[in-house]
């Protein structure tokens, strides 16, 4: 079971977002999105989550449309964590990861076992009375991933896709996040992020997508797309890339940059 895209075009009028994209998000392979802003990465995502429809193209969860498949059925399977989803009602901590839990068939008790071993994993068990309003930006963050754990809970291949899931969260709790989706592809779960730093995602990804101006511009495992070449290509920025055990690291050239004030 996989996710493909094939051939897929997105357009707004006459300007075109995003020109024959072809992907492949497979079970058991940390994937990583990375571009510019306004590269086109947003829309692809919501492409993917069945927010928007292609104009041309086509997106398949395991061999069939995706606009084919019912949303619950589809729910059971992928969980999708978009940037700073809004809560305006008054549930608390563990109501929020119980949401993930809606797809599924599962017994109350059952629901909320799971509900509390995510807390769990994110650190938040003490918090999930709180009202989650109340809640700090990381929390919230840390809250909603708990959610998406708790709806792909059942035995993989199942899928996260994950816009920016980290971008509230100081530096330890950053590597957590990582560290567990590293954790679920080695469990043959499937995980799709966008993710800004070049190199977190260097150290912890499969494979790196690079959209420029709509297109991929370059996908492979990161020793292969992480290099001078490519980085400038993609965000007109020098560095230099240096290996430490098999990993490459981007330390940008910072004479290279001009600031104007």
């Amino acid at each position: 079971m996989s996710i493909q895209i094939k051939s897929l075009t997105y357009q707004i009028g006459k300007k075109v977002i995003l020109s024959d994209i072809n992907l492949t998000i497979a079970p058991g392979e940390f994937h990583v999105l990375m571009g510019k802003n306004g590269a086109g990465k947003s829309t692809l995502f919501h492409l993917l989550c069945s927010d928007l429809k292609p104009n041309s193209g086509e997106i398949y969860f395991d061999e069939k449309p995706i606009q084919s498949i019912p949303n619950k059925a589809l729910a059971k399977q992928r969980a999708v964590l978009t940037q700073n989803p809004e809560i305006n009602f008054p549930l608390s901590c563990i109501d929020i990861v119980q949401l993930g839990r809606y797809p599924h068939e599962t017994s109350d008790s059952e629901n909320l076992e799971i509900a509390h071993a995510s807390l769990k994993i994110v650190d938040l068990l003490d918090k999930k009375t709180q009202n989650y309003n109340t809640l700090s930006g990381g929390e919230k963050q840390r809250a909603h991933f708990a959610r998406v754990l708790a709806q792909i809970w059942e035995a993989p291949p199942r899928y996260l896709l994950l816009d920016e899931p980290i971008s509230s969260l100081d530096l330890p709790n950053q590597i957590k996040v990582l560290e567990l989706c590293k954790h679920l592809t080695n469990k043959n779960y499937g995980v799709f992020m966008i993710l800004h730093d070049l190199n977190l995602a260097s150290r912890y990804s499969d494979k790196i997508t690079f959209l420029s101006e709509g297109k991929i511009h370059a996908s492979g495992s990161p020793n292969e797309v992480i290099n001078e070449e490519t980085i400038f290509e993609v965000f007109n920025i020098e560095t230099d890339v240096i290996t430490n055990n098999n990993v490459n690291m981007i330390l940008p050239k910072l004479d290279k940059i001009g600031v104007s004030v």
